[in-house]
C-alpha cells in the first residue's frame, strides 16, 4: 500500500491526514468508471480530467489527479474538521498568530508604554514594540484572505514603514507591530475568510519599564533598580520573570552601549558592548527579580570630562547583534540614558577659570567667574552668590571657581545685609539686573550675548539666603519691577543656613524649585525652636515646587565660605575643607539638574545620602528630604487636612497600634529640647508662624509590632500608574525611645491588595532614618531639630518581590514596626506619604 500525507505544521505540532491507494492502482473512493464508455460509447467524464497531476476540492472533499487526469484519491475534509485547499488537499482552516520572544502562547504579551506614535517618531517608536506574525494555520496555503483588528485604548499597529492601523487584511505571511501609549491590555483578532466563524487571539497588556539596571541587594526584592551609579560601582541588568512572564526561559545577550539619540539608531541599529567584557548572555528564570541579575560592568566606565557617563542598554533577543522591534531597552529614544555613570564631581572640571570684578557703586559690585572657553559654550546659565550679613562677595572663590570649571558662569555680588531681608532682596535683585546691563561694557565685552539670561539661579547664605526667597516673593506677589529679567527666569533658589525673620506670607519660594542646605553644628543660624528667626526648614515645607534639603552633621555656619569665623557647635565637626567638597558637588549636581535639565543628577537628592552620595565625598552625616513637583505626585496623607488621626487628608480610612499617636502642627510647643510629654511635636521646627500651617503625625512603639495603615479611599486602587510611594520621617529628638535606640532607625512597608495578598519590602537597604545630631543645649540632653528624611520605595520592588501582588487593586498602605520589620524601638514623624508618577 501506498500512503498520501497531508501535513499541516503549526506553531508547536504538525498533524497529519492520509489516504491510502493499493498498489494496483484502486483507491477508497476514487471514481473507478473513470475512463469507461457511456451507452452512447463516448467517455464518462470526472472531475479531474481538466486538472492532471492536480488536487483539487470537490463538495468540500480533496480528490488527487495522476498524470492522466484520473482520480487516484479522495479525502473528506470535513472527517478531520478541516477544509480543502486547492492544490493542497485537506488542511488547518485559520490563522497562525506568533508575537515575537513570547515562549507561551497562553501567556498576555508585555508591551512598554510610551509616547503616543506621531509621523515625527514612528520610525522610531517601532523599535518598542512587540512585533506580531499573522500567516495562514497551514503553512505555505496563501488562499482565502485574513482579516485582523486590534482592540485595546491607546494601541496601535505599526508597520515597517511607520504606517499605522488598527485593522488589516493580507493573502500572504505579514508582521506588524504592536505599539502601546496607555496603561491597559489589548486583543489582536484574526479571522480567515474560508472559516470566518473562528476566531484567533493575542493577548498584550502596556506597562511601564522600570530601570533594566540594579544595584544588587542581599534582601528581597533583591535589586535596586537604578539608573545613575558612581564611577566606581558595580553594574547589573535586572529583569523580573513575572513582568516578562512571556519571555519565560528564553535567552538574551545584555549590552552596554553607546547613547545615540534616535535618528542615529534608525540609521545604525547595530550593537556594540562597551564594557571591555562584551555582550553578557543570561537567561530569563524564573524565581524574579532575584535569579535575573547579570554583571554587565565590574570595571570602571568611562565619563566625559565633564564628569559624566551616557550609555544605554539593549536586552538583544533576537541574539542578532541588532537593535530589533522586541527587544528590551532603556535608553534608546529616551530623553535621558539608560544608565549614567557620574565621575567625581567635587573636583574641578575641563574649563580653566578667570574671573574679574567690576563696580557700580558700593552696592553694585560684583566678582564674576567664567570658563575661559565662553565661546564654545552654548548660552550657560548664569548663578548669583547672595552673602550673609557680616561676610564678603569674595568668600566664595571655591563655589564660583568649580562651577565655572563646569561651564556655568557665576556672579557674587554685594550684599545690604542691614538693616535686614528687605534690603538683601532688594540688592540681589537690583545685582541681577546690573549684571546683565553691563555686560555689554565690562571686560572688553567678553561675556556679552554669551550668558542665558532666562536660566538663573540664586544661591544665598544667611541673611542672604532669606534675601533670595524674599526676593522672589517680591516678584511674585508685589510685582517688583526688573529690565532684564523675571520671575519666570529663576529657575533655581538655593538657601545656605537661611534666616526666618519673616513668615512665610513674605519670604516664600512660590513655584520655584527650592533647596535648603544646612548645617546641623551651625552656632549662629542654629535651626533649633528656640528663636523663630532661624528655623529655615519651613521654606521646605512651604514650597510650592519641587523641594530638597542637604542637612550636614558637623557643619558649622561659615563652613560655607572661606573666611567667616568658626562658630561650629557640636560632636563630629568635619571642618572648612570637608564642607566646601561636599558643597561643590552637591551644587554641581543640583544646577545641572535645574540650569541645564540634567535629570539624573537628581538621584543625589532622590536617594538616601547614606545609600548614594557623590563619590569620593569626606565622611560625614548627609541628610536628604525630597519632595516633587506637584504634578508629579499624589497625597495619600500630608495631614493637612483631616485632623483626625483617622482620616487622612485623601479622606483614606487610618488605622494604628502604634502608642503616642498625635497629629498635629510640625512645631516644638515650648521653645525648649528637653523631652516633655506635654509636648508632642518636641523638636519640630517645620512650622512655627502665621500662614505657616505645615502638620505631620508622631508616634512610637517599644518592644512590640505595631502598625499604621492607610485604607485607600474608595476601594482598591490601580497603582500601576506611579512609580514611587514617598514619605518624609524624622527620629524626634531627645525622647527616651529615640536615646535608648540610639542608632539610625528603619522598619518595613506593605502593600494589601484586594484579595488580601501583601507585600513587604524593608527600606533599611535603600538607606535608614538619621541620628537627630547629638549636640546640647536648648534644654537637657543631647540632640538638635528633627531632621526629616524622605525615603522613596519603587512601587515595581513590591512586584518584584511578589509576581502574585495586584497593583491594579492595592486595598491599602501599611507601615510595619517592631523588631521583625527593623528597628525594635523608635519615636517618629511622619509627613508627606505621596504616591509618585
Amino acid at each position: 500500500m501506498r500512503t498520501f500525507i497531508s501535513c499541516l505544521v503549526l506553531l508547536t505540532s504538525t498533524s497529519c491526514t492520509s489516504v491510502e491507494k493499493s498498489d494496483t492502482g484502486s483507491t477508497s473512493g476514487a471514481d473507478t468508471n473513470d475512463g469507461q464508455s457511456g451507452d452512447d460509447g463516448e467517455p464518462v467524464p470526472d472531475e479531474c480530467d481538466d486538472t492532471p497531476s492536480a488536487t483539487i476540492c470537490v463538495d468540500g472533499s480533496a480528490v488527487v489527479c495522476d498524470a492522466d487526469g484520473d482520480p487516484i484519491a479522495t479525502q473528506d475534509c470535513a472527517e478531520s474538521d478541516e477544509v480543502c485547499f486547492d492544490d493542497y488537499g485537506c488542511g488547518e482552516c485559520g490563522v497562525s498568530l506568533s508575537v515575537a520572544h513570547n515562549s507561551d502562547a497562553t501567556v498576555s504579551s508585555f508591551v512598554e508604554l510610551r509616547p503616543t506614535v506621531t509621523a515625527e517618531n514612528a520610525s522610531w517608536e517601532r523599535f518598542h514594540t512587540r512585533p506580531i506574525t499573522i500567516e495562514p494555520a497551514t503553512e505555505g496555503v496563501n488562499q482565502g484572505e485574513i482579516s485582523w483588528e486590534l482592540t485595546g485604548d491607546g494601541f496601535v499597529l505599526l508597520g515597517d514603514d511607520g504606517s499605522t492601523s488598527m485593522a488589516g487584511a493580507t493573502t500572504e505571511p505579514t508582521t506588524v507591530l504592536a505599539h502601546a501609549s496607555v496603561l491597559g491590555s489589548a486583543e489582536l483578532r484574526a479571522t480567515h475568510s474560508m472559516c470566518p466563524e473562528t476566531v484567533h487571539l493575542v493577548e498584550l497588556h502596556s506597562g511601564k519599564q522600570p530601570p533594566l539596571t540594579a544595584r544588587s541587594l542581599d534582601e528581597q526584592p533583591w535589586a535596586e533598580r537604578v539608573r545613575v551609579f558612581n564611577q566606581n560601582e558595580t553594574i547589573h541588568t535586572v529583569l523580573h520573570s513575572g513582568r516578562h512572564q512571556d519571555r519565560a526561559g528564553l535567552r538574551y545577550d545584555a549590552y552596554v552601549v553607546e547613547r545615540k539619540d534616535p535618528n542615529q539608531w534608525v540609521a545604525d541599529p547595530s550593537l556594540v558592548d562597551v564594557t571591555g567584557s562584551g555582550p553578557n548572555e543570561a537567561r530569563l528564570a524564573p524565581g524574579g527579580a532575584r535569579f535575573n541579575q547579570t554583571l554587565v560592568s565590574d570595571e570602571p566606565l568611562a565619563v566625559s570630562p565633564m564628569k559624566i557617563g551616557n550609555y544605554d542598554i539593549v536586552m538583544d533577543f533576537n541574539r542578532n547583534g541588532f537593535l530589533d522591534p522586541g527587544d528590551l531597552m532603556m535608553g534608546p529614544g529616551n530623553s535621558a540614558p539608560g544608565v549614567v555613570v557620574m565621575g567625581d564631581l567635587s573636583t574641578p572640571g575641563p574649563f580653566e577659570v578667570l574671573d574679574f570684578q567690576f563696580t557700580g557703586g558700593v552696592w553694585f559690585t560684583q566678582k564674576v567667574y567664567y570658563p575661559t572657553s565662553i565661546e564654545s559654550i552654548p548660552s550657560p546659565p548664569l548663578v548669583v552668590i547672595s552673602h550673609g550679613n557680616g561676610h564678603n562677595y569674595q568668600w566664595y572663590d571655591y563655589l564660583g571657581e568649580h562651577l565655572a570649571s563646569h561651564g556655568y558662569v557665576v556672579m557674587s555680588h554685594t550684599n545690604m545685609t542691614q538693616p535686614g531681608i528687605e534690603t538683601a532682596s532688594a540688592t540681589t535683585l537690583e545685582n541681577t539686573d546690573f549684571f546683565f546691563e553691563a555686560l555689554p561694557s565690562v571686560e572688553g565685552g567678553v561675556l556679552d550675548g554669551r550668558v542665558d539670561g532666562s536660566r538663573i539661579v540664586w544661591i544665598g547664605h544667611s541673611r542672604g539666603g532669606e534675601g533670595v526667597v524674599r526676593a522672589y516673593d517680591r516678584l511674585v506677589d508685589e510685582g517688583y519691577e526688573t529690565d532684564n529679567y523675571s520671575a519666570e527666569d529663576i529657575v533655581l533658589i538655593s538657601s545656605i543656613a537661611p534666616t526666618t525673620f519673616y513668615n512665610v506670607e513674605y519670604s516664600n519660594p512660590h513655584d520655584v524649585p527650592y533647596h535648603l542646605f544646612a548645617g546641623a553644628a551651625d552656632g549662629d543660624v542654629h535651626g533649633g525652636p528656640s528663636s523663630t528667626n532661624v528655623q529655615y526648614f519651613r521654606f521646605t515645607s512651604v514650597a510650592e515646587s519641587a523641594a530638597q534639603v542637604t542637612y550636614l552633621h558637623g557643619v558649622g555656619h561659615n563652613e560655607f565660605n572661606c573666611c567667616g569665623f568658626n562658630d561650629a557647635t557640636g560632636p563630629d565637626k568635619i571642618g572648612r575643607g570637608d564642607t566646601q567638597e561636599i558643597a561643590k558637588a552637591y551644587y554641581l549636581a543640583l544646577i545641572r539638574a535645574y540650569a541645564s535639565g540634567h535629570q539624573p543628577s537628581l538621584d543625589y537628592f532622590r536617594r538616601r545620602a547614606d545609600s548614594f552620595r557623590p563619590m569620593q565625598l569626606p565622611e560625614a552625616t548627609i541628610v536628604n528630604e525630597y519632595r516633587p513637583e506637584p504634578w508629579d505626585y499624589q497625597v495619600i496623607d500630608n495631614f493637612q487636612s483631616e485632623p483626625a488621626v483617622d482620616v487622612a487628608s485623601s479622606e483614606a480610612a487610618v488605622s494604628t497600634t502604634a502608642s503616642a499617636v498625635v497629629e498635629d502642627w510640625l512645631a516644638d510647643g515650648d521653645g525648649s529640647l528637653s523631652a516633655n510629654d506635654d509636648d508632642p511635636m518636641n523638636g519640630m521646627t517645620q512650622s512655627c508662624c502665621a500662614g505657616d500651617e505645615n502638620r505631620g503625625l508622631v508616634l512610637q512603639w517599644a518592644d512590640e509590632d505595631a502598625s499604621i495603615e492607610w485604607a485607600l479611599p474608595g476601594g482598591a486602587k490601580d497603582l500601576r500608574a506611579f512609580s514611587w510611594l514617598s514619605f518624609r520621617a524624622a527620629q524626634t529628638t531627645r525622647h527616651a525611645l529615640t536615646n535608648a535606640l540610639g542608632q539610625p532607625l528603619d522598619f518595613s512597608v506593605s502593600l494589601i491588595d484586594a484579595s488580601g495578598t501583601t507585600e513587604t519590602i524593608w527600606f533599611g537597604q535603600f538607606g535608614q532614618i538619621t541620628t537627630p545630631y547629638q549636640r546640647y543645649g536648648q534644654g537637657s540632653g543631647a540632640g538638635w531639630s528633627n531632621e526629616f528624611n524622605t525615603i522613596r520605595l519603587r512601587l515595581s520592588d513590591f512586584e518584584d518581590a511578589s509576581p502574585d501582588l495586584d497593583m491594579s487593586a492595592i486595598q491599602s498602605i501599611q507601615f510595619n514596626f517592631g523588631e521583625a520589620h527593623g528597628s525594635p524601638m523608635g519615636r517618629i514623624g511622619i509627613d508627606d506619604v505621596l504616591l509618585e508618577y
